[in-house]
């Protein structure tokens, strides 16, 4: 599939989740508020957090607000456009369902990968805007820094959800269980990247690459380096094709379940 193929083909699979997104219209403003709300009850922890220490280990509530925009913006994105990996991708597999798009002439990651999408996540995308309007970071001068780091959390969402997606491949029923590492991957994405240092910040670089959604972006905002930069650009390049990778050596190794159709 070449490159203008490709990208055609995402925006079909895009134009049909905004259509299934559009039939329901009602239930996304719902959804997009609930998760906006939701949102915003989480922040006022660290709000009062903040309020109470001022600033923990260089950071303060300005940084706080910048980060978790980051990172509501690239989940947004990834939870609207890629749903398809770690939320289905492992029942996909153990129900041999996988055989629907292994026999379309279409890129399978990709086809899975967009397959599904949550509405609400938009309202984690919007809500990700407003906070980096208000973080107090949002220059015309810090906007490439601002779009290179929600793309690369975005690609770093994918190839986590990929990760464990594929993880079907190679063991049975651990739809389950996936998810409670996406879990746990969120939970360590939405803390102070200040507070990881030394043996922690290096695993969350080069083992868990959650320091692509914490402290990275961050800096490269505040305080753009060539350093920070190119490791952002390098670390997510890296994990993003080690998870293409896991993910096509696990195809090798699947077993149909001779559960054939054709998906609309």
């Amino acid at each position: 599939m070449g490159v203008k193929s490709f990208f055609h083909f995402f925006w079909s699979l895009m134009k049909t989740n905004i259509s299934n997104v559009y039939a329901l219209r009602l239930n996304f403003w719902i959804e997009m508020l609930f998760m906006a709300i939701n949102n915003g009850f989480f922040t006022i922890t660290w709000l009062i957090l903040f309020n109470k220490f001022d600033v923990i280990n260089g950071w303060g509530i300005q940084h706080m607000i910048l980060m978790l925009g980051i990172n509501m913006c690239a989940y947004g994105i990834y939870a609207f456009c890629f749903r398809g990996t770690a939320d289905y991708l492992a029942g996909y597999i153990d129900r041999g369902e996988l055989d629907t798009f292994i026999l379309q002439p279409k890129n399978i990651l990709l086809n899975v990968a967009g397959s599904k999408c949550s509405p609400s996540a938009l309202g984690d995308f919007a809500s990700g805007v407003l906070f980096i309007l208000f973080s107090g970071f949002a220059t015309l001068a810090a906007l490439p820094m601002l779009l290179l780091g929600i793309i690369a959390g975005a690609l770093i969402f994918l190839a986590v959800g990929i990760f464990i997606g594929s993880l079907g491949f190679y063991a049975k029923d651990t739809e389950g269980w996936g998810m409670q590492i996406m879990n746990i991957f969120l939970s360590i994405s939405t803390q102070p990247g200040s507070i990881y240092t030394g043996f922690i910040k290096t695993v969350l670089l080069f083992v868990i690459p959650a320091g692509v959604l914490t402290f990275l972006p961050v800096e490269i905002v505040a305080n753009p380096t060539w350093v920070g930069i190119l490791a952002i650009i390098g670390i997510t390049a890296a994990f993003f094709s080690a998870s293409v990778w896991f993910f096509y050596h696990g195809l090798k190794r699947y077993e149909s379940g001779n559960s054939f159709g054709i998906r609309g």
